[in-house]
């Protein structure tokens, strides 16, 4: 019997010595297979972070390439809207203009009729004052030839030119001259 234990545990320690080598192989197979995974994962990681980044870009470029649309869009359409309202106020001014020349005359006609006119003529300038539309060229303002169109020039002493006579007022819509006033200078 005491044969049998001594090769039961011989059997024992060689099993044991057999399992102590097959883990420790299975171990270092293991940890092999892991860092290649944890590569492969790692390689991966950031192949997809740069994708992600290139697509990042692209839809920031998207964004902002779409802002500058909208805000050219706005431009342009605002831009369409004021020539279109120059265009429809330049061919009232005429009219405006022979009413005004006409004011004196009505003097002569009448009180009633005067009023009238001056009332039309103060009913006009509230309509384009409403759709942004300011008349200028006023005696005593100072020249400025980027809105004032000097027909006449009077000689004066003065260092600093005067509109003395309007022949012709000028319009503006906002920033945007319609029309320069036409004027007789004096300075």
């Amino acid at each position: 019997m005491s044969d049998n234990k001594n090769l039961e545990n011989n059997d024992t320690q060689e099993l044991d010595e057999n399992l102590e080598g097959s883990s420790e192989e299975i171990l270092e197979d293991d940890v092999e297979n892991n860092d290649d995974e944890i590569q492969k994962i790692k390689s991966e990681n950031e192949y997809l972070k740069a994708e992600l980044e290139k697509y990042e870009d692209k839809y920031l470029r998207l964004a902002a390439e779409y802002k500058n649309y909208q805000d050219r869009s706005k431009k342009e359409k605002l831009m369409l809207r004021q020539d279109s309202l120059i265009d429809a106020v330049s061919s009232v001014l005429p009219v405006i203009d022979d009413i005004e020349r006409t004011l004196p005359s009505f003097s002569s006609a009448g009180e009633k009729y005067e009023k009238g006119v001056s009332m039309i003529l103060k009913r006009i300038s509230e309509v384009l004052k409403g759709l942004g539309v300011v008349s200028f060229g006023e005696k005593g303002e100072e020249f400025d030839p980027s809105v004032h169109n000097a027909s006449s020039r009077i000689e004066s002493n003065d260092d600093t030119s005067v509109v003395s006579e309007v022949y012709q007022k000028g319009y503006k819509l906002k920033d945007r001259l319609i029309r320069p006033a036409m004027v007789q200078v004096k300075g």
